[in-house]
């Protein structure tokens, strides 16, 4: 029998919610058993025995506007990830701009690993559809009519963001908020980022159409909320949607949906930000940061920023690098066993303004790169594809600061046409990038992804040498 979890008083500013469900059946794979690829992409039965909800006596402290973020474990915690000599799990974390915001990349890349190490689930996703180059590729988002969106860039109050930088927000009953999947996804756990507050509503959480729990986010103050859906026993489960429904009038606020399985495999986390420089870090209050790093508790982070930088004529290259290197250090404090990849951008062209829609060629020629958006045609009136005058000083940044810290390091432009690199992949057939020369295709994505592969195996292959991979948190 459901019931609603018992209230429970917190002296601090935020708590993690941990909720227990009742065993799966058979359809699920054993203990000991790491899904497979083929698992995976086979069908579970939508009809299943009913959850029995119940609530254990578990919250965590996130943090007071004066307290360092902990977390206080008063109960049962959900299943660890199993760490072995044999099949140790991975986490990745990738935060990016728009190429990792879009999920082509780093989905192809998921998928990819996943064949080869193990479903570790779908990982971090940011709520709701917030904008239109942020997206999962494992689940398709759908919302109501009735949300509305908030964003750190914009935002007066950074301590309001989780780590996916959005904010999906309804005050109205009866909305809706879906993840549906193509095929089942494995999990052994399913946590959503909200917050407590006053005048905060009640909300489902439904998985594959039956409510597994609900949940009042009404409260005397504001308290981030992790609600954390954990199997009660060790087998692989499986989900193919999650919906969140407001039950009543009143603030719901949700930033991210994450799907985990723990215990093995590799999970493929990517957090990106159309338009975002490396300084959005600098944006994140610090106990947030923080408290959503070690809970994710990747053993790789792959930084891929910098296409957004190269682009703007005045940027302080002095200024940038300390940045960078400022961004590098305070993910290695936060988390520092975790092994950093630099991913510098790829190579990307602009047309001057009055060029617009007009006919335009790309000239084998380095002059081009002191260039800026407003040079004009050339004398003979030709339109020309131009690399932004920053973005080769930005790669070289980048690779000095990877070579001082001894950080992986990869150049996405090395594996294109050394001149008009760009425009040459934009005209290839099939295409494999787009019209904007600064984004890719779907082709041109899993093109990449397969070259990234060949730096990411080693450091996963090194990690899962090991006698025992062990979080960061």
């Amino acid at each position: 029998m459901r019931r609603r979890p018992q209230a429970h008083t917190w002296n601090v500013a935020a708590a993690v919610v941990w909720l227990a469900l009742a065993p799966m059946t058979a359809a699920h794979a054993q203990e000991g058993e790491p899904p497979t690829v083929a698992a995976t992409e086979t069908d579970v039965p939508a009809s299943s025995p009913d959850f029995e909800t119940r609530w254990l006596d578990s919250a965590g402290a996130f943090a007071t506007p004066r307290e360092a973020p902990r977390v206080d474990q008063l109960g049962k915690p959900p299943p660890q990830r199993r760490a072995t000599k044999d099949q140790p799990g991975i986490t990745i974390l990738q935060i990016g701009d728009s190429h990792t915001a879009a999920d082509f990349f780093t989905g192809e890349l998921r998928r990819r690993l996943q064949a080869l190490f193990g479903n570790g689930g779908a990982g971090y996703m940011t709520a709701g559809k917030p904008h239109a180059g942020v997206r999962s590729s494992t689940f398709r988002v759908t919302l109501s009519s009735g949300w509305t969106h908030t964003s750190l860039n914009r935002a007066t109050d950074r301590s309001e963001f989780w780590l996916s930088g959005y904010n999906t927000i309804t005050s109205g009953s009866g909305q809706t908020m879906s993840f549906d999947a193509e095929s089942h996804v494995p999990f052994d756990a399913i946590e959503i980022e909200t917050v407590r507050q006053p005048g905060g509503g009640t909300i489902d959480i439904k998985l594959d159409g039956r409510v597994e729990s609900s949940y009042d986010l009404k409260s005397d103050k504001v308290e981030p909320v992790v609600i954390r859906l954990v199997p009660e026993t060790v087998l692989t489960h499986f989900v193919k949607n999650i919906q969140i429904v407001t039950t009543s009038a009143g603030t719901t606020n949700i930033a991210s949906v994450s799907v985990f399985n723990r215990r093995t495999g590799l999970t493929y986390n990517a957090v990106g930000f159309p338009g975002a420089q490396v300084s959005l870090l600098d944006k994140f209050d610090e106990r947030v940061l923080t408290h959503d790093l070690q809970r994710i508790a990747p053993h790789i982070v792959v930084l891929a920023f910098g296409t957004n930088e190269g682009f703007q004529d005045n940027l302080d290259l002095s200024n940038y690098a300390e940045t960078f290197e400022r961004s590098v250090k305070r993910i290695q404090a936060i988390l520092p066993n975790a092994a950093i990849v630099v991913l510098s951008p790829p190579d990307a062209r602009r047309l001057a303004p009055q060029c617009k829609d007009k006919p335009a060629i790309c000239k084998p020629t380095r002059i081009d790169a002191s260039s800026t958006a407003s040079t004009p045609p050339s004398e003979s009136g030709e339109c020309l594809w131009r690399t932004p005058p920053q973005l080769d000083r930005v790669r070289e940044i980048q690779a000095d600061i990877a070579k001082r810290l001894k950080l992986v390091y990869w150049n996405w432009a090395s594996i294109m046409p050394e001149e008009c690199g760009a425009h040459r992949w934009a005209s290839a057939s099939p295409p494999l990038m787009a019209k904007d020369h600064v984004h890719f295709t779907i082709e041109g994505y899993k093109k990449s992804a397969s070259e990234f592969l060949n730096v990411l195996i080693p450091v996963i292959k090194e990690l899962r040498a090991r006698s025992n991979v062990v979080s960061n948190n």
